[in-house]
Order: C-alpha cells, then structure tokens, then sequence
C-alpha cells in the first residue's frame, strides 16, 4: 500500500487551548438525538396506556367467558337433572338417579360460582329466580315423584301429569335464556371494546415508529458524518505513527475528547521513539548475554564430561592396587587396616558408580535426538531380562502390558525405562516381594507409559525434590545408588519432548508418568 502523503502541518496547538472552544464527544453525540427519543418516550406512554386500557378490557371478555360457561352448565344441569329423573320415573332403575344427584350438585357449585362472579343486580336477581325454580321443582315435584314411583308407577304418573314439575323448570329455563343473552352482549361489547383499543395502539405504534426511525436515521446520519471525518483525521495521523514515522502529530480536533485522545498519540509516538531506543540496547544486552550462557553451558557440560572421563583412569588405579593390598595383605595386618582397605574399596566402588552416572546424565544431555519407530513392548522386555539377576534375586514380579510402537529416540527410552524399572524394584517395602507394573495410555497428542510398583512409596513435599541431581531420600545402608538415575530419566524425557511426574503415597507404592509426544520433538544442538 503506498505511502498517504501528508501535507504540510502548521505548529501544534496545545489542547488546553483548543478544549474549551470545542464541544464536547457527549454534546456532540447526544444533543441532536433529543427529538427523536423524546418522540420515542411519547409513543411508548402511549402504547403503555393502551396496553394496559386493552389488559382490561381481555379481563372483561375473560370474566364473561367464565359467566357465559356457568349459565351454559346451569343450563345443561337443568336437562340432566330432569331426563334422569323423568328415567328413572319410567324404569325405576336406580342408576338413572346418579346423573339426577351429580347433576344438582354441579348445578348448586354453578350457582355459587355465578354468585360470587356476577358483575350486575339483575343478573344476581336473575340467578336467584333460577335457583328458587330448581330447588321448588326439586322439592314439589322431583322427589314426590321419585318417592311415588317407588310405590307404583301409576301414582307416579298421576304426579307427573299435573305439570308442575314441567312448569318450573321451563321457568328455570326462560331466564337461563335471558341471562346468556345479557352476558353473550356483554362479552361482544367487551371484545369490540379490546379490538377498538388494539386497533388504535397499533396505529400509534407503527406512526410513531415510523416517525422516530425516520428522525433517528436523518440524525443519525448528520452525526456520523460529522464524527466520521474527525475520526479518519484523526486515524489517518494513527496510522502513519502505526508505521512508524514516530515524529508525525495529529492534527486539531473540533472535539474535545478526540483533541485530549490526539494529544496522547502524540505523547505515545513520543515515549514510543525513546523505548524503541531503550530496547534496542536491551535487546543487544540480553543477546551478548544469551551467547555468553549458551558458550558457559557448552563450556561446563564439557567440562563435566572430561573430568568426570579422566577421573576413571587415576580411579581405576586406586581401586586395582586397593584390590591387590586387600588380597595379598589380608590377614596379615591387624585388624584397623584391613576395615581401613575394605573402607577405600568401598569409597573407590561408590566413586566409580557416580563418575558412571555423571557420565550417562552427560551422555543423556548431548545425546543426539535421531528418531525412530520403537516397539516399547519388545523394549521393556528387553529391559526386564537384563535385570532378570535383580529381579530374581528379589522374588519380584514384572507385568508388560500392551504398549505402542512410537516414533522416538530408542536409546533415551532405554535410560528411562530401565531407570523407572530398576528403581521400582529397588525400593521394596521389606519382607514384600515387588510387583512392578508397566502400562500405557493414549491421551490427546500423547503417550503416557505408567510405571507402577508396591514399593515403599514417597511423601508428597519430596514428589519435585528427587529428580535433583544427587538428591537422596535414604541412606546408602538401606539403599544404594548416587540419587542422579531420575534427573537422568527427566532429562530424558525433556530430550525427548515429554515429562515425567509421579503419584505417590507412603507405604502404598509409586506410580512414575513418562508422556511422550506422538510427534518427536525437533532435532537442534544442544544449549
């Protein structure tokens, strides 16, 4: 993208001076939206009041609707009451007159109900003239009736055709008929009332909706274009500092908060050259410094390679002419010199142990990191049968379970593997023969081979310690070694792009967690 010419800017003006004469990113933003939300406010009252005028006019439908369906139960109670007992007058069958109960016991409900909802005096006067016809009709014809046709059915009949019982239930009936012709007028009036009132609320919506989008897109267009040009004034002078043409200012902004917001890109493009020039002597510090660490861990790893390499020779000499006084003096000295021999062949044995170790932590440091398929199966198997003497010698158990075939250094995974294993079954809990377990487990983007064992176990404080180099938990009487065989194997594991943990308790044996990544880590040299 080619370079935005800038063209020549006369001399800064101090944003203190320039603040007061602008007005302000709130002014400018808020002032012309006034109108518009004032007309907003307006036509939301106004739709709050129809709302709710038209909440109460859907209650009234409502409570008609409820009254309406009383009158008509009343209605249909009246026709079951009268069929069921006309029935059982005919048949004598005493089932006719469970229809005949249930149905003055809906209509008594019926009648309490309406009495409790009813809205004028004439339709509780109106409910009263029904409720007197029901009950009269129950009392001097209903059940004079039923208690006849239990005697005879001619007595019963005789009741009948006197036509009382008829007459006051077509009574019951004509005012039933009157009260649902009032409450069905009363619910078309409510719901006309609640069409009127949504009628009118979304007319007032939808204009002044329409009226206020209108002011808001006309007001919010001035605004923007007017905001619009500050701001890619203003980014335009960002961009060129983005860039880095650190000396570039801003030019003067009509409002406020973008003058004060100018200000600061210039006082950042200035603060912004003087640490660019603090960095860059930073950086060439910290890269002398880099290169001179670099050159003193080649320099000691080196260092502890060749002495720990010429240490042997001198080493070697001590313990063979230890080993010839103990031969050929033994018994012939007194007693303080030969525990005196047996103590400088025992150093000379622990000395030659730790320069090995040294040795293989070197080894395993600068051990180049050529990959190749590696089948951990056949590599753990391996590595049990050369510690079979170990293992024999103890009464230990060693169970291989599946592993993978991965894609690693193969000599790496030998020092871990066989340092976990022989470590699993070194630290025996006495008078238990070891169980040592091998498994593996495939995670997200890695292998994790578990080392498993019944052995004494480690406390938690100690989990991180012993992977130091020489740190010990025990003394040499109860368990030898030089204490480096797990900063080896974690050494190891980092070589290989993996980790090693553990999960431990005391007394109840260690598990040791070797992931290896299901990609090599890269080759490089050695820091």
């Amino acid at each position: 993208m080619s370079a935005v010419p800038v063209p020549a800017e006369p001399a800064p003006v101090p944003v203190q001076g320039a603040a007061p004469q602008a007005p302000s990113l709130r002014q400018v933003l808020l002032r012309p939206f006034v109108l518009p939300f004032a007309l907003l406010l307006g036509v939301g009252g106004l739709v709050a009041y129809g709302v709710r005028q038209n909440d109460a006019a859907l209650k009234h439908v409502l409570e008609a609707q409820v009254r309406l369906q009383l009158i008509t139960d009343m209605t249909n109670q009246v026709s079951v009451m009268e069929n069921s007992q006309r029935g059982f007058v005919i048949t004598a069958q005493d089932s006719y007159l469970d229809p005949f109960e249930e149905g003055m016991l809906a209509f008594q409900a019926d009648t309490f109900a309406l009495r409790d909802l009813s809205v004028t005096d004439l339709q509780r006067t109106n409910l009263g003239r029904v409720k007197a016809a029901v009950t009269r009709w129950n009392e001097v014809a209903a059940q004079p009736e039923i208690r006849a046709r239990r005697d005879s059915l001619d007595r019963a009949a005789a009741r009948v055709g006197n036509g009382v019982g008829g007459g006051l239930l077509n009574e019951a009936r004509r005012v039933l008929a009157v009260m649902t012709t009032n409450e069905t007028l009363r619910l078309n009036a409510a719901a006309e009332q609640s069409r009127v009132l949504l009628e009118r609320v979304q007319w007032i919506a939808a204009g002044g909706l329409l009226l206020s989008v209108a002011l808001l897109l006309l007001t919010a267009y001035r605004v923007t274009r007017t905001v619009s040009r500050t701001v890619l004034d203003l980014n335009a002078a960002a961009q060129a500092i983005a860039q880095g043409d650190y000396a570039r200012r801003t030019p003067r902004m009509p409002v406020q908060e973008l003058a004060q917001l100018g200000a600061q890109f210039d006082a950042m493009a200035g603060a912004v050259q003087d640490r660019e020039a603090q960095l860059r002597a930073t950086a060439e510090a910290l890269q002398a410094s880099n290169t001179h660490l670099e050159r003193s861990n080649r320099e000691l790893e080196q260092f502890a390679y060749v002495a720990s390499h010429d240490l042997q020779e001198p080493l070697r000499t001590i313990g063979s002419y230890t080993e010839l006084l103990a031969r050929r003096y033994h018994g012939k000295l007194d007693d303080r010199a030969d525990q005196y021999i047996a103590f400088t062949t025992s150093a000379t044995l622990r000395m030659k142990t730790l320069i090995q170790d040294l040795l293989a932590y070197s080894r395993v440091r600068k051990a180049p990191r050529a990959a190749q398929d590696v089948n951990l199966g056949d590599l753990t198997r391996d590595i049990v049968a050369d510690l079979s003497v170990q293992i024999e010698g103890s009464g230990a158990q060693v169970d291989v379970g599946p592993l993978p075939t991965v894609h690693s250094n193969p000599d790496l995974l030998r020092h871990a593997l066989q340092n976990l294993i022989g470590n699993a079954l070194k630290f025996q809990q006495p008078g238990v023969p070891p169980r040592v377990r091998v498994t593996a487990e495939r995670e997200a983007r890695r292998w994790v081979i578990h080392v498993q064992d019944n052995g004494i176990g480690i406390a938690p404080e100690y989990h991180e310690r012993i992977f130091g180099v020489f740190q010990r938990l025990h003394g040499m009487d109860e368990y030898t070694g030089s204490g480096i065989g797990l900063a080896v194997t974690r050494s190891a594991a980092e070589q290989l792009g993996g980790d090693l943990w553990l999960d431990s308790t005391p007394g109840q044996g260690s598990t040791f967690h070797l992931a290896l990544p299901l990609t090599p880590a890269p080759t490089g040299d050695h820091p």
